[in-house]
């Protein structure tokens, strides 16, 4: 018997000489050795006949490879493809696939093969509630959507999607999905259940020019953060509450004139409205009926946020908002089209970095459509604005001294001062849910 397992067998008994961990129930135990590597769960076989076979019906799968657990990717598949075997088949909770290292083609053709054996094994014959899978290279789901009905939880990282991949109708409890590092390939994800729904740093049809399309009608919170290609479609989420955008630069949605300002020619819109949602918006309509919304671009066209101000819809619900430099750069009309369009808001939230609005030729002339006669029906619920910067320089007092001309009383202003570090590009570090 190996070392580690003798320790491990004088672990569960006590001073007296009695094995009170034995003495639990089975279903105690089972959950215990559930948050084990599931190489690890097989091991505690060897501690005594009590624990024999308990491994066989852990309610999670955890197949996790690093270097050091295993000598090779075919040695790990060997020993999964065991497992898997001799496993009762009892219902699980959670199944985890985790790839980390450096692999061959070979290999690599391996995890791809074996990994989407695994996962048909927990969704068809176990009836998996949870799937994760991080391989950390592309691994491509197939021609077939995943298809169970008691999947509520999907974590994919660095997984390859194609368009039937995409097409989740065939999950009707899946609730969570969360998609990282993808790259993602199609016309349309269908998640017609999900309430949660998470794309970070995705890439999505880059050796396309299609525009994908986000139907999710239940949806409760979304995340899309540093997806690469062209800004997502949403369609219609009238369950939508908290909504977390950060965009970046798109061959799609960009403009090729100079100066920051609203082009005609790249600001029109097709035939079809650009949307098909019924005013032409590609994000703002489908976010229209959230209550906390955060708009963040780190690209200085922000094409695509501009274009949809031109139909910007009326945000009902939304009672706070935060945005960054983009809204007040150049004539501060997107601020003052959102003012105009939130008439139920209380907070607003500006977070500036002060070196960025230098560089995007931030001016200080007056929005010249601003009309004060809304000014009332506008702003009568707003409490606060907060400003977040790193210090409160000349930009600063221009920009409260415009929002004065907008009904914002100094009073009502808080101008916060914030290291620069805590301006993160890749996490909604000031999501209202912190806040």
């Amino acid at each position: 018997m190996p070392k580690r397992c003798k320790r491990s067998k004088k672990a569960v008994v006590d001073a007296t000489g009695e094995d009170r961990i034995s003495a639990l129930p089975d279903a105690i135990l089972q959950v215990v050795l559930s948050f084990l590597p599931s190489d690890e769960t097989v091991q505690t076989c060897t501690l005594s006949r009590r624990w024999r076979h308990l491994w066989k019906s852990t309610p999670a799968l955890r197949i996790l490879y690093t270097d050091l657990r295993y000598w090779s990717v075919k040695e790990m598949n060997v020993f999964v493809n065991y497992l898997l075997l001799l496993r009762d088949r009892a219902p699980l909770d959670e199944c985890e696939i985790s790839y980390r290292g450096q692999f061959s083609d070979e290999e690599h053709a391996d995890i791809v093969r074996f990994s989407g054996m695994w996962i048909h094994y927990a969704l068809s014959l176990c009836r998996a509630q949870v799937v994760k899978v991080n391989v950390g290279i592309p691994l491509t789901h197939g021609n077939s959507a995943l298809v169970s009905r008691f999947l509520r939880r999907l974590e994919l990282r660095g997984v390859s999607l194609c368009e039937h991949a995409i097409d989740f109708s065939g999950c009707p409890k899946l609730e969570d999905l969360n998609l990282r590092y993808c790259a993602i390939n199609g016309h349309k994800i269908s998640a017609q259940s999900v309430r949660r729904l998470s794309i970070i740093q995705c890439a999505i049809n880059l050796d396309s020019d299609t525009r994908i399309r986000i139907s999710a009608p239940c949806l409760v919170f979304l995340q899309l953060d540093g997806v690469r290609g062209g800004v997502s479609l949403l369609e219609s989420m009238t369950s939508l509450v908290t909504a977390y955008i950060r965009l970046g630069g798109s061959y799609l949605d960009s403009c090729s004139h100079v100066d920051y300002r609203d082009c005609d020619d790249c600001l029109a819109y097709d035939d079809d409205g650009g949307g098909g949602d019924g005013n032409g918006c590609v994000l703002l309509q489908g976010l229209s009926g959230a209550t906390s919304l955060e708009l963040i671009t780190t690209d200085r066209d922000v094409f695509i946020f501009r274009k949809d101000l031109k139909r910007c819809p009326t945000f009902s619900m939304l009672k706070t908002l935060l945005l960054n430099e983009w809204c007040v750069a150049a004539d501060f009309g997107a601020l003052a089209c959102f003012l105009q369009h939130t008439p139920v808001l209380e907070k607003l939230v500006l977070q500036l970095r002060l070196d960025v609005l230098k560089i995007w030729k931030f001016v200080t002339k007056i929005y010249e459509s601003y009309n004060p006669t809304v000014q009332f029906l506008v702003l009568k619920h707003l409490k606060v604005v907060e400003i977040r910067c790193e210090k409160e320089d000349e930009q600063v007092r221009q920009i409260v001294k415009i929002l004065s001309t907008f009904g914002v009383s100094s009073d009502r202003i808080d101008v916060q001062v914030i290291q620069h570090t805590y301006f993160s590009e890749f996490s909604p570090r000031f999501s209202f849910e912190q806040t």
